[in-house]
């Protein structure tokens, strides 16, 4: 609420293309999780410069965090380069050759902005719409599917992180959780997937240390069940698709 006693606009985040080869075209990022990259990605970018998973921008308690995923020639805001950072209005965010202004508009403003940008490849661009769509249809259901991670981290404390998405990356860059504190967990170590059917799934990113499913170190993507351990570092995970 305002101090006037009506309630505040809904805000969005939105960025604006304002150096590449979709210059001024405009993105609406998602409500949870927008991924950015030249290839693996929510929104693909076309620039050779960017990697095929670059970074991704989630939204926090109504703010919008910026994380990179490892990337080869990095992630930068207003020219520094990040792992993480917590985007104010007006910031520029750097990645490859192409560079996007942060913007917070009404919501009813940006209605009409697709959750997708511009590419060269037009097949990738009709499987993001379509799973654009699903997502949004997703929003409107009673009915989700949500990850639930336990966690136990190498000191012995324990905890349960819920999270609305179908894809998380666990790491030292992650925005949940305290993976930062393991020195032996990579930034981007470990990839957490849920699909439409409740089955989760996981798939090291290169780590330095790897991942390991029951005592196994992994290759590849692998099902996860309630019962399996994964492990990562120090920490031990269940993870599990949760209801609400």
């Amino acid at each position: 609420m305002n101090k006037g006693g009506k309630p505040e606009k809904e805000k969005r985040g939105v960025l604006v293309c304002i150096s590449g080869r979709t210059q001024n075209e405009l993105v609406k990022l998602r409500r949870d999780n927008t991924i950015f990259g030249r290839e693996k990605a929510d929104i693909i970018v076309s620039d050779a410069e960017v990697s095929a998973t670059h970074c991704q921008i989630q939204c926090i308690d109504d703010s919008y965090h910026l994380f990179d995923m490892n990337s080869s020639n990095g992630t930068y805001v207003n020219g520094q380069r990040i792992v993480k950072a917590k985007l104010k209005e007006g910031d520029t965010i750097e990645m490859g050759k192409t560079v996007f202004r942060f913007a917070l508009e009404d919501e009813k403003n940006v209605r009409h902005i697709p959750t997708l940008f511009g590419s060269s490849n037009k097949k990738q661009d009709r499987s993001t719409s379509l799973v654009d769509t699903l997502i949004e249809k997703e929003l409107k259901q009673a009915h989700k599917v949500n990850l639930e991670i336990h966690v136990v981290y190498g000191n012995g404390t324990r905890e349960t992180i819920l999270l609305h998405q179908k894809v998380a990356f666990i790491g030292r860059a992650s925005s949940f959780g305290h993976f930062d504190q393991d020195s032996e967990i990579s930034r981007k170590h470990m990839m957490i997937k849920l699909n439409d059917t409740g089955e989760v799934f996981i798939e090291d990113q290169g780590s330095t240390n790897g991942c390991f499913l029951n005592g196994q170190k992994i290759n590849g993507l692998h099902r996860v069940q309630p019962s399996d351990e994964v492990r990562v570092g120090r920490c031990v995970l269940r993870i599990t698709a949760k209801s609400s």
